[in-house]
């Protein structure tokens, strides 16, 4: 029984179709290394991932007050909202479509839609009028790009074995936090901070961002071989499921932003 167990967890969940298992067959070196190059792929779309959200994240106040002059605080909150409606949207739509679906079609075609929003993003100065709809709208495809992140995680857990899945699993958090990190640290600039800085406010935004982030990793790096160990669930139950709980999260985000919005008109009054 050890024998077999050991033999078990060494073998990858994906066979030739998806939620296979191929006990009786050996893995080929050839197969070994199509698998890891697939999911080294998958380290570095999540790492830059992580850098194109994290560059954008602190610029695009000053940015949406460059391009339109007419856009308010307001209008920032729906911004910054858009992007985890459409990662609300998106998630259980590649969830779904990866059931039934080779994965790469639902990856590749978020991959397209971040780069043509990344694209739309950087020549919003472009348009002669209405550039703050543009930002509205680019933010929103980033969202939908990004909800990619439950397929990205039930591929890893599938194609990898029960050896491999814990640090496949830490592998892409570890790049998702490098590209946080990274990503700020990518600007030549530095503003001058104009006024005095309250320093404790400064530390708490910091702590609770290092505490979101560190739940955010967590729950990335367990939720999908969590879920299928303890509920049983097969690999397609959890990135539908797994996609429907990013989404319920999504919304949450999206009337959290919204909250703060109308908090911050109150109490700067």
């Amino acid at each position: 029984m050890a024998g077999l167990r050991n033999e078990s967890e060494q073998e990858p969940l994906l066979g030739d179709t998806p939620g296979s298992r191929e006990w009786d067959i050996l893995e080929t070196e050839e197969h070994y290394k199509s698998r890891w190059r697939s999911i080294r792929i998958l380290y570095l779309t999540m790492f830059l991932s992580s850098v194109g959200f994290s560059v954008v994240m602190m610029s695009i106040w000053p940015y949406l007050q460059k391009i339109d002059p007419t856009a308010d605080t307001s209008f920032l909150g729906w911004v910054i909202a858009s992007y985890s409606l459409g990662q609300m949207v998106a998630s259980p739509i590649f969830g779904l479509w990866s059931n039934y679906r080779p994965r790469k079609e639902p990856l590749i075609v978020s991959i397209l839609i971040s780069v043509a929003a990344n694209c739309l993003y950087a020549y919003l100065h472009i348009p002669a009028s209405h550039n703050k709809y543009y930002m509205l709208v680019a933010r929103g495809l980033l969202g939908i790009g990004a909800g990619n992140v439950a397929v990205v995680r039930s591929y890893t857990a599938g194609a990898t074995s029960l050896q491999e899945r814990t640090s496949s699993m830490a592998n892409i958090s570890m790049c998702q936090a490098l590209g946080f990190i990274l990503g700020p640290a990518s600007t030549d600039e530095a503003q001058v901070p104009q006024g005095n800085i309250d320093q404790v406010a400064v530390v708490a935004i910091n702590v609770l961002f290092f505490v979101t982030l560190f739940i955010f990793a967590l729950f990335e790096t367990i939720i999908t071989p969590l879920t299928m160990d303890m509920y049983a669930w097969t690999q397609e139950q959890a990135v539908l499921y797994n996609g429907i709980i990013l989404a319920a999260l999504g919304v949450e985000a999206v009337v959290i932003f919204l909250g703060v919005k109308l908090l911050s008109k109150k109490f700067a009054q």
